[in-house]
């Protein structure tokens, strides 16, 4: 009886001993002021994102697309893609994926000297073409990102303003835009993020939030984009070459570093150079959106399930 004590005795403290090592490298301890994000999957694009959007499905989400504009060319890919296809959308210095209700998407682009043209999904491989585009002669920087693909109104930057483009068609032949309203800021706007009806922008080193002054963000500040909260939006982007942060929108001195950390079968990664977050379903997994990033070592994009960093970031 004594033996088979000790055997029991042995056998309960090696279990305890597994379970707590166990426990141990479950635990990932980060530095004070960095959060992690655990990688959901991984798309190996092959080429160097300035900036991304997505172009989402409202029939069928999982074939939403997945924009890259790189060294001014645009391509596109998926959820589920592998190497990036280029299209022909001519020299382009930005974009925005459009959400359609019912019907093919669509992408508003910026050309090199700031005009718009545009491009629609012409075929179920979901290839683009150029679509008609009747618009003023006026040009602008570059457009916001927005939480939800834009229906029929897109906001772009021109100098210190922030301005309203109304979208609207003719069929699948011609998109009409028209300016319908201009908001200006004390110093050129650098970037800029809409959630619902308010639009966060960077104009100087000064975070603005419904153009008022929420307070300064310091350093090279690119890719402002953003998770909706109870209050207000984290905010999330690209500082530098490639370090990710994250803020309160309310609260710019709340800056934290992000790191994306391993997921059950994928890499994570420290360095992060190019950011967007949709909260348009993509299907399955991302049936809630998802943070896409660009890991700046290998050029993969890095996909993390929208409603776990939610939870994580706010």
């Amino acid at each position: 009886m004594t033996y088979m004590k000790q055997i029991l005795s042995l056998t309960a403290a090696a279990l305890t001993l597994t379970l707590t090592a166990c426990g141990k490298k479950e635990v990932e301890t980060l530095p004070v002021g960095t959060v992690g994000l655990r990688i959901t999957s991984d798309v190996p694009i092959g080429v160097t994102a300035d900036r991304i959007s997505v172009m989402p499905n409202d029939v069928a989400p999982w074939v939403s697309q997945i924009l890259i504009l790189a060294d001014g060319q645009l391509y596109r890919s998926s959820t589920n893609g592998s190497q990036a296809e280029r299209v022909n959308g001519g020299s382009l210095k930005d974009m925005a994926g459009l959400m359609r209700k019912g019907e093919p998407g669509t992408v508003l682009t910026l050309t090199t000297d700031g005009k718009l043209t545009a491009l629609i999904e012409k075929d179920d491989e979901g290839r683009l073409a150029r679509m008609n585009v009747s618009a003023k002669a006026k040009s602008y920087d570059s457009f916001c990102q927005s939480a939800k693909a834009p229906t029929d109104t897109v906001i772009a930057i021109s100098g210190k303003s922030l301005v309203s483009l109304n979208i609207s068609y003719e069929g699948n032949e011609l998109m009409t835009v028209e300016e319908t309203n201009r908001t200006s800021l004390p110093k050129t706007i650098s970037t800029c993020f809409v959630e619902g009806e308010t639009v966060y922008a960077l104009s100087g080193n000064q975070l603005y939030s419904g153009g008022k002054a929420v307070g300064n963000i310091t350093g090279d500040v690119r890719n402002l984009s953003g998770i909706g909260g109870k209050i207000a939006p984290t905010l999330l982007y690209t500082e530098g070459a490639n370090t990710l942060k994250t803020l309160r929108a309310a609260a710019p001195k709340t800056k934290r570093t992000v790191i994306i950390q391993d997921g059950l079968s994928v890499i994570g990664t420290e360095s992060i150079s190019s950011v967007f977050i949709t909260a348009d379903s993509l299907g399955g997994t991302f049936s809630d959106g998802a943070v896409i990033a660009q890991d700046a070592k290998t050029k993969r994009l890095i996909l993390v399930s929208r409603s776990f960093a939610r939870n994580a970031l706010n």
